[in-house]
């Protein structure tokens, strides 16, 4: 499935989170419609080649010329994958929120996201966590969307007073989190993540916020580790989710407006 905003020609898609956050870029690709056809694929496979070869049907399905595609967290990566097996796709590659690529980075997230949390809620957190990689866990949609509440308030800066320019309506998807992430987890774990980046051919730009639990030097440092160019814009006052950000979120559209007017 896919959501279209504004007009053709399709130049730009955005692609969400999670895995299995459904819907949680809706605002971004509304708010770039202005100034150019965006699509929004909704993801709806459970392991990592399937979900590639699914978003490059659904840009297939708006059009046959390169793109730019921009990914959110878990987004992020699958971008980088999907950059590997159809470079010809690509005119721009746009990482936001990006996760670490290497392994030994991975520590540091989960310390700074507790640390934003009180005692109660670092418990609830990591037990929600155990309950999303148990097979036996019932109704994983409600487990991943509580978890997915206690992130926000752990990863982002200030959200107050922003409101979505347009309602999500899908449900998150706790089944797709606990089938990809293991996957993704492994490949990061193993190499294979850091490995594919020497397969971007694309131009890259890193767009990360200044408190995101995600540590930026995660990115930036193996992407010239493997010698891939790239720009960096470090947003002040802003956590992981930029498009919902008191302070950063018209700094995060205007880096976005620059980009897919072919300014950047």
């Amino acid at each position: 499935m896919i959501r279209k905003y504004g007009t053709a020609p399709f130049e730009a898609v955005v692609v969400h989170g999670g895995p299995g956050a459904c819907g949680s870029v809706a605002s971004v690709a509304n708010e770039l419609s202005g100034i150019i056809g965006v699509v929004e694929p909704i993801q709806s496979k459970h392991t990592i080649p399937e979900l590639v070869r699914e978003l490059y049907e659904q840009i297939l399905t708006v059009t046959k010329e390169p793109v730019t595609l921009i990914g959110h967290s878990w987004g992020a990566w699958l971008v980088v994958l999907f950059a590997k097996e159809y470079p010809d796709m690509l005119n721009h590659l746009v990482l936001v929120g990006c996760g670490p690529f290497k392994e030994r980075y991975v520590d540091i997230i989960m310390k700074r996201r507790l640390s934003n949390l009180t005692k109660e809620e670092s418990e609830l957190f990591l037990k929600l966590l155990k309950q999303l990689n148990n097979d036996a866990t019932p109704d994983k949609d409600a487990v991943l969307g509580t978890l997915g509440r206690l992130a926000e308030k752990a990863d982002n800066y200030d959200v107050s007073d922003v409101q979505d320019d347009i309602n999500n309506d899908f449900e998150v998807d706790g089944e797709m989190y606990s089938s990809i992430w293991p996957q993704a987890a492994e490949m990061r774990k193993h190499g294979e993540l850091y490995c594919v980046l020497k397969d971007i051919k694309c131009p890259v730009t890193v767009i990360q916020g200044e408190y995101d639990s995600h540590p930026v030097e995660g990115v930036i440092e193996p992407l010239k580790e493997q010698g891939i160019a790239f720009s960096v814009h470090v947003l002040p006052k802003c956590g992981h989710s930029p498009f919902k950000e008191k302070y950063a979120k018209e700094s995060f559209y205007e880096i976005l407006r620059n980009i897919v007017r072919g300014a950047v």
